[in-house]
């Protein structure tokens, strides 16, 4: 079978572990990848920024050619498009003519943020479109009925999320990766204000790390921290914190599953959808930041030793017992009636 991948292909991105999982589980089949980031950095600022606000511009103009040309005029049985916000319905219009299926993948927000009027203009051209936010498969069925829509959830890399730590090396403290936000900054102000060290990485937080340079609690890592570097980060210390953003309804992350994956207890908000997915003895679920600053403060105390790693061995078990790993949730998606693959 012939089938092509257009999507972001950057070493330790979401999305090239998608494509990797693809092409490993479909071993008989010819893939084309076709890397829509190249064009994108390739361009001015001016141009990026405008893309980003109104999906317009020279940038777009580059990805649209790029998919375009990796597409060619030969037929397909399967085109998979990450995240098809710059693509214009045009360009769709030709990928549906040359493909026999077609099927649309995000694990972003859709009709929140990264909201796009390519996407939803050409929606109705997908067999199937994929999501992993469950409040907006509302909008998802308004627009292509509940026969084309599939929910899932995020999902860790198998390859890539593991204990990469010894746990006699792990380090008693918390850890976040990723954009800091109002809310998550209350959050790490909360725990260091109640003694509990933190270890910081992601973009935003260079004023929320001037304002506490001087507390000796407080690491951070630096912006970019990707693939194995992220699962580094995350296996070095003994709680991860799966915040969840605040800008939309968010009822769980990638982050919870990637942290109890690296074999690191997971700190998570109580949700619907957090509370399906673990325990209360497979994660450390807390109600405000009060009392997550008290819980993982007492967790981490080394007479409590025998809970804290028997908490995360347990996350990393149901997380792999309950199949939150790209590779099974890319094939269920693979298997599915719908597309006839």
């Amino acid at each position: 079978m012939n089938a092509a991948y257009v999507g972001i292909l950057q070493p330790g991105s979401t999305s090239r572990m998608r494509a990797e999982c693809l092409r490993a589980l479909t071993p008989e089949w010819n893939w084309e990848w076709i890397d829509t980031d190249p064009p994108m950095q390739a361009s001015a600022r001016f141009w990026r920024t405008l893309a980003f606000r109104s999906q317009r511009g020279k940038a777009v103009d580059r990805i649209n050619h790029v998919v375009m040309a990796g597409v060619g005029d030969g037929r397909r049985d399967l085109v998979w498009i990450d995240k098809a916000v710059f693509l214009r319905p045009s360009t769709l219009q030709a990928i549906r003519s040359r493909t026999r299926r077609l099927v649309h993948f995000t694990p972003d927000t859709a009709f929140h943020s990264n909201r796009s009027r390519h996407f939803e203009s050409a929606i109705g051209l997908y067999d199937l479109v994929v999501t992993t936010k469950s409040f907006e498969v509302g909008e998802y069925e308004r627009r292509v009925g509940a026969g084309k829509t599939f929910l899932t959830t995020q999902g860790y890399d198998a390859a890539v999320h593991y204990p990469l730590t010894a746990d006699a090396e792990r380090k008693r403290e918390a850890v976040f990766v990723g954009l800091a936000e109002p809310d998550r900054e209350l959050c790490i102000a909360t725990l260091l204000s109640a003694g509990v060290p933190v270890r910081l990485a992601g973009h935003g937080w260079q004023s929320f790390l001037r304002k506490w340079r001087a507390n000796p609690l407080l690491a951070f890592e630096g912006e970019e921290i990707f693939g194995v570097d992220y699962a580094r980060v995350i296996s070095s210390s003994w709680i991860g914190l799966g915040l969840l953003s605040k800008r939309f309804p968010e009822m769980h992350t990638t982050r919870t599953f990637e942290i109890p994956a690296c074999g690191t207890v997971l700190a998570t908000e109580r949700t619907p959808e957090t509370s399906q997915f673990f325990k209360p003895e497979e994660a450390l679920f807390f109600d405000g930041y009060t009392d997550l600053a008290h819980q993982a403060k007492a967790l981490l105390r080394p007479e409590n030793q025998s809970l804290l790693s028997g908490m995360a061995a347990a996350g990393r078990r149901r997380v792999m017992a309950d199949g939150r790993d790209n590779g099974s949730i890319i094939a269920a998606i693979l298997a599915d009636p719908r597309l006839g693959l």
